[in-house]
């Protein structure tokens, strides 16, 4: 008897780590599908990325019914106050000391005059997260460390983002 309990207790646990784990990475998948998205937008801001229709079909017959309204409530249009900001934007805030990306996210606050929500806050996060990665692998901004350690500045010898 006393084996059967904890062998159920196991599984249970077990249960509810797999249960985790999917939710962790649907939270994945549309955080990187988001990524993508920016970066389409970035390279061209006119054009709109179509989502795979197959990708989306399979994940949303693996959901359970609560969970996918939780998603569609989740990716519902939302009314932003987060006024846009583009490539030009970013280089301006960096400095000639390197700084890490929560000074230049303090900065980008400061600069758009606003109080983001919870939401915007996150978008802001992603914007510049995109930014900061493309003009790094690009050279337009000198980088240096490595991830949490990582810090930005403008290009030694002043480049061509001022």
């Amino acid at each position: 008897m006393r084996t059967t309990v904890s062998a159920a207790r196991a599984v249970e646990l077990e249960l509810q780590h797999a249960r985790e784990g999917m939710l962790y990475y649907t939270k994945l998948v549309e955080n990187l599908e988001d990524v993508l998205e920016t970066l389409a937008a970035i390279e061209s801001p006119s054009a709109v990325r179509q989502p795979n229709s197959r990708t989306r079909a399979a994940s949303k017959t693996k959901l359970k019914p609560a969970t996918r309204s939780r998603r569609a409530a989740s990716s519902s249009p939302a009314k932003s106050n987060l006024p846009p900001t583009g490539k030009d934007f970013w280089p301006r805030l960096l400095t000639d000391v390197p700084q890490p990306a929560a000074e230049i996210f303090k900065a980008a606050v400061s600069a758009l005059g606003i109080r983001p929500s919870a939401d915007d806050r996150k978008k802001l996060t992603q914007r510049m997260s995109n930014a900061l990665s493309v003009m790094a692998k690009n050279g337009d901004i000198h980088v240096e460390g490595d991830r949490r350690t990582r810090r930005y500045a403008r290009n030694p010898g002043g480049g061509s983002h001022a």
